[in-house]
């Protein structure tokens, strides 16, 4: 670093001292922002220091007015109903907001940045070592959207600070659900075979899974983990409770479509999204957004089901009620 580049990160990290000292949190903002228009190698830099420094602040708690909603399935695919409604919704009461794969914004976000010497392949370390940057930076945008980010990462823990979400940056989530015969099922029809169908579902070769279907010099990698692990995470009692989440069975979309959006609109309002309550929008994206249960036969050998529950949580089944 020379000594002008040195001179204008001191500078930078003092000005946020201060505001954070004083308790500035607009001015916070706006240094953020500006620094992330102007110059982008200093915002990651004091970005970073502020991420380091002020982990229990009371500004980091309310810097954000727009917040991320996490739209989680172990199949990416099953995000599908939910996310499109919401961008019905949202669209048909004209408020801005903003959706994507979480691997997708996050590659729009570092395309825009263009960091020098940062990572060009995100895997599970650069996750843990970047993550609470890449849900700020995400949020420093002009409009202040919402983001709806469809996601099969599982939650993860990475010490006392690290975390796959923050809760000063998430409004909620929600978790689609299948029960594990539906799950096999479905990755058998796609990978044409059992063996792969079984090494997807309990990740036997221990591989992230890329969702990105943008072209990048950026490549991300979620850390789905097996499907054990990946339900475990996100049905944990903490993290519900932490980051507000919503378990929604897959066949609840199926058989109660009504119900099932009425209780997911309720949910943002009651986690700080303002927005109203519609039925009728509800009902007409019904109409015409049918949900059909997956035409994939269950009948599956001894053998697979013997595989299978071998290798799932007995308890796992017993808490989401999955019975074979």
């Amino acid at each position: 670093m020379n000594i002008i580049n040195k001179f204008k990160v001191n500078y930078k990290i003092k000005l946020l001292d201060d505001y954070m000292f004083n308790n500035k949190k607009s001015e916070v903002y706006s240094l953020f922002y500006d620094l992330k228009n102007k110059n982008k190698d200093l915002f990651f830099q004091i970005m970073s220091h502020f991420i380091i420094r002020y982990k229990k602040h009371v500004i980091k708690d309310n810097l954000f007015k727009n917040k991320i909603v996490l739209i989680n399935s172990f199949e990416i695919d099953d995000c599908k109903y939910l996310s499109e409604f919401f961008l019905f919704y949202f669209s048909k009461l004209n408020l801005d907001c903003e959706h994507n794969s979480l691997s997708n914004a996050i590659v729009k976000d570092l395309e825009s940045l263009k960091l020098s010497n940062f990572p060009k392949k995100i895997e599970f370390q650069e996750f843990v070592e970047f993550s609470e940057f890449f849900f700020n930076s995400m949020l420093i945008n002009p409009e202040q959207k919402n983001l709806f980010l469809n996601s099969n990462s599982a939650f993860f823990e990475a010490g006392e600070n690290n975390f796959f979400i923050y809760p000063n940056t998430t409004a909620n989530y929600f978790l689609i659900h299948k029960d594990p015969l539906h799950t096999y099922a479905s990755l058998k029809k796609k990978l044409t075979n059992s063996q792969d169908a079984l090494n997807t579902m309990f990740n036997f070769q221990n591989t992230l899974v890329n969702n990105q279907d943008i072209k990048s010099e950026y490549e991300i990698k979620e850390n789905r983990q097996s499907w054990n692990i990946y339900l475990n995470s996100w049905k944990d009692p903490n993290v519900i409770s932490t980051y507000r989440g919503l378990l929604i069975p897959q066949k609840d979309l199926i058989s109660a479509p009504y119900e099932t959006l009425t209780k997911a609109i309720f949910h943002l309002i009651e986690s700080g999204i303002k927005i109203d309550m519609n039925y009728d929008l509800i009902d007409e994206y019904i109409q015409g957004h049918q949900i059909n249960e997956e035409n994939i036969s269950v009948d599956i050998s001894n053998k697979e089901k013997k595989l299978l529950l071998n290798n799932l949580d007995p308890k796992l089944l017993e808490y989401f009620h999955y019975q074979f």
